[in-house]
């Protein structure tokens, strides 16, 4: 058991640090990291606040289990008002900062105000303070983790930085955590800019629990659901980008901006085109995976070049999505993108955006400032990208992001524009995976399948699928139905994950079993809580409805949980899905019922009720009870018959 359940509170305004407890009951109903900065944010942050003034507030909470003995707890969650779609941001990324926040005995650090002059947090043992930064500012990220190491005086100082692109307020600025990992989504390195933060650094060893028998074989029973994975050999020895050639034969890889769903090049760009290039593989804290790797290039125009094996979605975005199959090349962009700081699933696909209009003939050199955006060509990936971090020309159209950019642009752009609440789609192409779609629509922060990770679609039997959801064809992704149930027990298993502090590449990607069973295991023993799957499930699912009231409340209602039109309307041109469009209003009116949701999609005020949030909604200016007929909602018996029952939504 880790000790500690504090939050620090920097005022970069006043100068001002504190520290306070938290209170202990938060752990029961929201565990930890997501769900615990949902809670800060619909306490704390005042809703007419844009996410780029000074008061927005940014967070990074540690899961509960970050810390703890637990195999692969090593997440970090960011929460902020997210200037790219103005609702709740929302990113997470791994390494070692969320187990040395709470070797300090901490959980959570929330930043608010804008300091004067560029500033760093440092924490260690002794100190949280202030320093200034000036000679900082203008640094890429990793130029910033190396200035640091030796100004302090430390190899490998626990560093989050932000490069160009968060300095200069682009909306899908990420932050850059250890170097191997990225808080990559919802623009959150642009509110750190905004705060004139350049990085934070932690000097904390992770703790080191003491656990009794019962937590040892919680620990040893979920190493070995990891190890006994048929996937774990491929996840170990290449990572997610082991699954790029996999997503093509599945005829569902975004290729030319969705034009295509099969990349003709993916054997060039793939995890095992990579592996001759490792030098050595790496892992998170306490994880038995070890899926994350460095490289470097000993020949070629790019000899020398080193770095971090990108991960799927970073190799589909910059890579297939635009047409380009030069490893070398590929490589190359993933290191610039994270130098600069920017999101590789967004900046990919505003380049593929880019591109799919320069085919088309919408826009020409005179528009790109010279540029030639033919497919696959690298060189002018670079020179737009360096722009969109720089806010120069063509690229500061394009930093902000195809929903902003087909606006400005005009001539029919918005058709070429792929997003969801203003973020760019991630690599799976829905029209082949209809779960992952819905997904896409109903998520929270916007186009991204992590947040969700619908993968039981693909993954389970149509026997498992009728045993969980009484419903074979959820386990077909090619059809809509049944695709709600699986999207509301895939959102609150990734709610719980996201609070836990769990890495979904071992618990979904390798485990898979969707029903917390596990999990809860892990959190009651190492945790001393008495954590059952009922209780992860009833906490994910106020996360859920927290979420969504504060949605709400920065400007999105149902009418939000939508597809681009392209999807629902031009057919899959190959693959396995040859031919189909995505019929989303089907599915989207199932996984409202099962949500207990009105067919506006939003809990009312039963619903939250009962999950024991009517005071958080009210704070966070939740809709008023009445604004919608009460026709339109779900009963409260038959909402009760389905949450109170299980995680499987069915009715």
């Amino acid at each position: 058991m880790v000790a500690g359940w504090r939050m620090v509170e920097v005022d970069l305004t006043a100068g001002r640090i504190q520290t306070q407890d938290l209170d202990e009951s938060l752990k029961a109903r929201f565990l930890g990291g997501r769900g615990l900065n949902a809670w800060l944010v619909s306490r704390l942050l005042d809703p007419e606040t844009e996410p780029l003034e000074p008061d927005n507030l940014l967070l990074f909470s540690a899961g509960l289990l970050a810390g703890t003995a637990a195999p692969g707890a090593s997440r970090l969650h960011v929460t902020a008002r997210s200037p790219q779609t103005g609702l709740l941001g929302s990113s997470n990324a791994g390494g070692f900062f969320a187990a040395g926040l709470r070797g300090l005995g901490l959980t959570t650090l929330l930043i608010r105000g804008r300091s004067p002059r560029p500033v760093i947090l440092l924490l260690d043992q002794e100190r949280v303070e202030l320093r200034e930064a000036g000679h900082l500012w203008g640094l890429d990220t990793w130029q910033t983790e190396e200035a640091l190491s030796r100004e302090l005086g430390r190899p490998k100082p626990r560093v989050i930085a932000i490069g160009p692109a968060g300095e200069n307020l682009v909306p899908m600025a990420c932050l850059i955590v250890g170097r191997h990992s990225a808080a990559g989504r919802t623009g959150m390195g642009a509110v750190m800019g905004s705060k004139n933060l350049k990085a934070i650094v932690l000097e904390a060893k992770p703790p080191r629990p003491e656990i009794t028998g019962r937590g040892r074989k919680a620990v040893a029973d979920y190493v070995e659901l990891m190890k006994s994975s048929p996937e774990y050999q491929t996840m170990s020895l290449d990572g997610q980008s082991g699954y790029l050639t996999w997503a093509n034969e599945m005829g569902l890889l975004a290729t030319r901006n969705y034009r295509r769903t099969r990349f003709e090049a993916v054997d060039r760009i793939n995890g095992r085109a990579v592996r001759p290039h490792v030098v050595n593989r790496r892992a998170c804290h306490r994880c038995p995976v070890h899926c994350k790797a460095d490289y470097r290039l000993n020949q070629g125009p790019r000899k020398g070049l080193a770095g971090p094996r990108p991960e799927f979605e970073s190799l589909a975005a910059l890579g297939s999505k635009c047409g380009l199959g030069d490893l070398d090349e590929l490589l190359f962009l993933n290191n610039l993108c994270s130098r600069l700081g920017l999101d590789t699933v967004s900046a990919g696909s505003t380049l593929a955006f880019a591109m799919d209009l320069f085919e088309a003939g919408l826009i020409s050199p005179e528009d790109t400032d010279g540029l030639d955006l033919n497919w696959g060509n690298a060189s002018a990936m670079s020179a737009l990208l360096e722009k969109m971090a720089h806010g120069e020309g063509f690229g500061a159209v394009l930093a902000r992001g195809v929903r902003s950019a087909a606006r400005e642009i005009g001539r029919g752009a918005e058709a070429f524009a792929h997003q969801v609440k203003g973020l760019e789609l991630s690599a799976y192409d829905p029209r082949a995976a209809k779960a992952t779609g819905l997904g896409y629509a109903v998520s929270s922060r916007g186009g991204d399948f992590g947040h969700i990770f619908a993968s039981p679609e693909y993954r389970w039997t149509p026997e498992r699928a009728l045993e969980q959801f009484g419903d074979p064809r959820a386990a077909d992704r090619l059809v809509e139905g049944g695709k709600g149930a699986v999207v509301r027990r895939s959102a609150m298993v990734s709610a719980a994950l996201d609070s836990l502090g769990l890495c979904k590449v071992g618990s979904l990607g390798l485990i898979g079993r969707f029903d917390l069973v596990a999990e809860a295991d892990l959190a009651s023993a190492l945790t001393g809580l008495g954590l059952d799957p009922g209780a992860l499930f009833q906490a994910a699912e106020r996360i859920l409805n927290l979420e969504r009231v504060l949605n709400y409340r920065f400007g999105a209602g149902g009418e939000e949980d939508t597809l681009p039109s392209f999807f629902q309307e031009a057919p899959a041109p190959e693959g396995p899905a040859v031919g189909r469009v995505v019929h989303l209003e089907t599915m989207l009116q199932q996984f409202y019922q099962v949500m207990g949701w009105d067919k506006h999609g939003l809990p009312d005020e039963d619903l939250l009720g009962d999950l024991g949030l009517l005071e958080e909604a009210a704070r966070a200016g939740g809709r008023p009870a009445g604004e919608v007929g009460r026709e339109d909602r779900t009963s409260t018996a038959a909402r009760s018959s389905r949450g109170r029952k299980g995680p499987s939504g069915r009715d």
